[in-house]
């Protein structure tokens, strides 16, 4: 086992944010069914691929405990895909792929979900910066080969990872969102991350609040020119309801081939199950081969 922690010399930043309060919900369920869809496709070669986790967060989370049962989010989330009879073969997939957990009151987040699907020849890096998440990060992987836990700022990690050396695998990044100028951030961030891996395959989430900057991430994603760049996005609500989560998005540069359709294709389930709608749409004009 390859299993290790890197520290940030100088490390004084504490996010506050606490994932476990919304494991498992419906922006999870969204994230991590397209995340395990691109991934395998990814994997279809039989060349070795790498995963960067940016923002890790625990890799596993309780929901029996006190914060996940105090909101409760896991039931309009992961709970309504059990005890139904799903027709859609990746929602059928992703079922299976959870049920294990779900049934020791668990749900896996994306370096867990990433960790059980690698191959001898794969490899995965999670990073995580809250200094006690990345500790129980840690004793979550632990039993996976090809994996690393870094402790770094998340862009850094990324700037550090790129491009690697088996050019193919999946970058996914997705903040809290605690900053304020997180998405202009991100915009800097994007420009940085076609330099050094043009046709690296990124998963980025976003929240979708009231008066968020979003088609300024649309407008820089588009000017970019990357191919086959991919926007998903899950709505419960009107994206301009004031307070709360209206819902979340997937930005996805070099989208794996196929995604697109087969998210659409689950689409008209999926929202049966949890409610709300789903847009996909590409930016530019580029989704060529």
């Amino acid at each position: 086992m390859r299993l290790f922690v890197l520290r940030k010399a100088g490390y004084n930043i504490l996010m506050n944010y606490r994932h476990i309060f919304h494991a498992g919900n419906f922006a999870d369920v969204f994230k991590h069914l397209v995340f395990r869809m691109c991934f395998a496709h990814v994997q279809q070669k039989d060349k070795g691929a790498f995963v960067l986790d940016a923002f890790a967060g625990l890799g596993l989370y309780d929901l029996a405990s006190d914060q996940a049962q105090r909101t409760g989010e896991y039931q309009q989330g992961i709970a309504r895909l059990f005890g139904r009879d799903l027709q859609n073969k990746d929602l059928q997939e992703f079922r299976e792929f959870c049920a294990a957990d779900f049934m020791q009151q668990k749900y896996a987040g994306s370096p867990v979900i990433a960790a059980r699907m690698l191959r001898p020849q794969d490899r995965l890096t999670a990073n995580e910066l809250h200094p006690d998440d990345v500790q129980t990060l840690q004793q979550n992987l632990r039993s996976f080969d090809q994996v690393a836990v870094t402790h770094l700022d998340a862009y850094e990690s990324v700037r550090g990872a790129i491009p690697p050396v088996e050019r193919r695998g999946i970058i996914l990044i997705d903040p809290p969102f605690e900053k304020k100028d997180e998405f202009q951030l991100l915009v800097k961030q994007m420009k940085e991350w076609k330099k050094r891996w043009e046709t690296g395959c990124f998963i980025l989430w976003y929240p979708i609040k009231a008066g968020q900057p979003i088609d300024d991430l649309y407008a820089a994603a588009a000017e970019m020119g990357l191919n086959r760049t991919w926007v998903a996005e899950f709505l419960l609500r009107p994206r301009d309801t004031p307070e709360g989560l209206n819902g979340c998005g997937l930005l996805i540069f070099n989208t794996p081939y196929q995604i697109p359709e087969r998210v659409e294709a689950l689409v008209p389930e999926l929202t049966g199950l949890l409610g709300g709608s789903v847009r996909c749409f590409y930016l530019g004009a580029s989704t060529s081969a």
